[in-house]
């Protein structure tokens, strides 16, 4: 007999009939028992029983399998052919048992694997909604700051240019003056030009006190003046039979000084951090246009300039007499 028959494909809706049911109700219809069957086959009762239950061994190989019920079918008096047909019969059930199976729990996993998916998927939706929502929120927060923050930088802009003309106005009004008294007033005095160029700033300041600024401005040169004041003392020395002035700027000032002998020594505007070192006949006619950014050594020793109003200009002689 061949073992090598081509697969059967067994219907759901068909019975099989296995090979042990057959050959248990034609021993049963013969009156003989599975002791009588064992001891004429030569095999233990055990096997016996588990031919009729149609539990085989799968450690036995197929072809012994197909003897045993051969050799059983022959006693019992039934067709062998029908008892191997039966047992491929049931090898094909079995089999397609077992796909079903393994399709079944495919299934179920594939539906698992879905559930799966689907959850993950809408936990991401709801993450990718949720920060939608919140920078939404966040540029509605943000837009009304930006806003505020962009007009007021627009308004203190305006305020700083307006500023910077006005007193840029003033001084070139001052220095143009001056400049057109020398270059083409030839035949008016010196001294008179500066005088009325003198006029000019004294007014200005006065209209612009500028207090806050001048607040700031006298509290930086406290600290400033200290460190600088030492080393221009060290390092000039004044000459035989004149006095000496050191002027300390923490901000721009105006300046018009002259000594005794009427000599001017200094005039205009003196840029921050600037060291002025005067030497020249006592007393000295000192005029400031803003005092509080001015530190002043005469001789090596500090003037209090804190006798003098913040916002107004000081004129003054020194030393006093």
């Amino acid at each position: 007999m061949n073992d090598n028959k081509e697969p059967v494909d067994i219907g759901d809706d068909i019975e099989v009939i296995g090979p042990g049911q057959l050959l248990r109700d034609a021993r049963i219809a013969k009156g003989m028992t599975k002791s009588e069957i064992a001891e004429q086959l030569n095999l233990r009762l055990a096997l016996i029983e588990s031919i009729e239950q149609e539990c085989f061994d799968s450690n036995t190989p197929k072809t012994f399998i197909r003897g045993y019920l051969k050799n059983y079918a022959r006693i019992v008096g039934i067709n062998s052919e029908d008892i191997l047909s039966s047992y491929e019969m049931l090898d094909v059930a079995e089999q397609n048992d077992a796909e079903m199976k393994s399709f079944s729990q495919n299934k179920r996993k594939q539906a698992e694997d879905n559930r799966l998916m689907l959850t993950i998927y809408f936990i991401a939706l709801i993450l990718i909604a949720l920060t939608v929502v919140w920078w939404w929120q966040e540029s509605a927060k943000m837009e009304p700051s930006v806003v505020t923050n962009a007009a007021l930088q627009e308004q203190s802009t305006s305020a700083v240019k307006a500023t910077s003309a006005d007193d840029k106005s003033a001084v070139t009004k001052v220095t143009t003056d001056n400049s057109t008294g020398l270059a083409t007033q030839t035949d008016e005095p010196l001294a008179k030009q500066i005088e009325t160029a003198d006029a000019v700033f004294e007014q200005h300041m006065a209209n612009n006190p500028d207090s806050a600024d001048r607040a700031t401005d006298a509290a930086v040169i406290s600290s400033a003046t200290a460190s600088t004041r030492g080393e221009v003392n060290n390092a000039v020395e004044a000459e035989p039979n004149t006095d000496q002035l050191v002027f300390i700027f923490s901000g721009d000032c105006w300046v018009n000084i002259f000594d005794a002998s009427g000599e001017r020594l200094a005039w205009g505007i003196k840029k921050a951090d600037y060291v002025m070192t005067l030497t020249g006949k006592a007393p000295f006619s000192i005029t400031l246009g803003k005092p509080e950014l001015v530190a002043i050594d005469y001789n090596q020793q500090a003037i209090d300039m804190s006798q003098f109003q913040q916002g107004q200009i000081a004129k003054f002689t020194w030393p006093k007499n």
